[in-house]
């Protein structure tokens, strides 16, 4: 390449050089500074050497916002989250923020707590700030007048996790009745026939075994195959051997005592989440219950914590850095080809078997 001069000095300005500017400096048309300040088109080494030369000599920034609300859009997604304290919920959103820098946006997040209202407030928050597209994991199974404008959503739209059957768009979720019935023949397939269940979600305030009705799909579909296999395999249903709680980490605890302390108590509990297998492991030690041989358990989710407990924790898995991918690349190919709407994808799940539930047959 040849040996390309630099630009004359210019004296330094308290106001923020324009692209138009760097072009004089250059002496090269607005254009062709575009061009070589962004990356695209042809422009040759000599004229490219020059441009860089004179952005850096006036301190020149590329102003992306502005340059991408040219374009029409901002380059960001907005993530809803229930939970970034759960294991899940963050591993997907570390899925999420990796696959959309791949593909050149950034990713606004906020934690809702599973309030409605908060969901609400927080969609209203980054439309204003004029996201390209939304993720969400909705809070609620029936009201969703915030997504939808008129005819179509908000914006592009995927959902995470949970389904809102009313609403016509795409959803990543997982087959969770399938995994909780599996969970329940692997129970039963080792001489269990007391079988138990602690419920996470937000549709409750304190422990009850009444099952909510403003349950997520999530909720729903668990206990739903929960219930399913064990009239499958012909056992009782007991009110008293479930609860449904918060994820508040004493009310969970308590909500696994109540379950265990009957006389007739379960011998073995599916616990929906991460935060509801810890719930019972720390019941059992409270009550001196020993994991995997006074009392078995199943997880659903497998926290990086649950191969290591003694004994290991048997989980249902669910491919959740793929999950928070899909839904990120769902979202931005219906962005970039401003269809209505993007597919709907349910993983399957996987039964992952450690040593937390005792085998009877022996």
């Amino acid at each position: 390449m040849s040996s390309i001069p630099p630009p004359a000095a210019k004296k330094p300005s308290d106001k923020a050089a324009r692209l138009v500017d760097v072009a004089q400096l250059a002496q090269v048309s607005r254009a062709t500074a575009a061009r070589a300040l962004g990356g695209y088109g042809t422009v040759g080494e000599d004229t490219l050497a020059k441009v860089l030369a004179a952005a850096s000599q006036l301190n020149y920034r590329t102003n992306v916002i502005a340059r991408s609300m040219r374009a029409g859009r901002s380059l960001t997604i907005g993530l809803v989250i229930a939970d970034i304290s759960n294991s899940f919920f963050d591993r997907a959103t570390r899925a999420i923020i990796d696959t959309a820098a791949e593909h050149g946006y950034q990713v606004l997040v906020i934690n809702t707590d599973d309030s409605l209202t908060a969901e609400i407030d927080a969609v209203r928050v980054l439309l204003e700030k004029r996201v390209d597209g939304l993720i969400v994991v909705p809070s609620s199974p029936h009201h969703h007048e915030h997504l939808v404008g008129g005819d179509s959503t908000v914006a592009p739209l995927v959902l995470l996790d949970r389904r809102i059957p009313e609403l016509s768009v795409g959803t990543i979720s997982t087959d969770d009745h399938h995994g909780a019935a599996a969970a329940v023949r692997l129970l039963v397939s080792r001489g269990h026939s007391r079988i138990g269940m602690l419920v996470a979600t937000a549709a409750v305030a304190e422990p009850t075994s009444v099952r909510p009705n403003e349950a997520v799909s999530t909720v729903s579909d668990r206990v739903g195959g929960f219930i399913a296999a064990m009239g499958e395999a012909h056992l009782q249903y007991r009110a008293d051997w479930v609860r449904y709680t918060s994820v508040d980490h004493a009310k969970s605890t308590l909500a696994a005592q109540q379950i265990l302390e009957n006389e007739d108590r379960p011998t073995a509990i599916l616990a929906t989440n991460a935060d509801m297998t810890l719930a019972v492991m720390d019941a059992c030690r409270t009550l001196n219950l020993v994991v995997g041989h006074d009392v078995s358990l199943i997880g659903f989710d497998d926290a990086v914590w649950a191969r290591v407990f003694t004994p290991p924790i048997t989980v249902v898995e669910r491919p959740v850095y793929e999950m928070g991918r899909s839904a990120a690349l769902n979202l931005i190919a219906q962005i970039d080809s401003r269809s209505a709407r993007s597919e709907s994808i349910a993983f399957p799940t996987e039964l992952i078997e450690r040593e937390s539930v005792r085998d009877f047959r022996a």
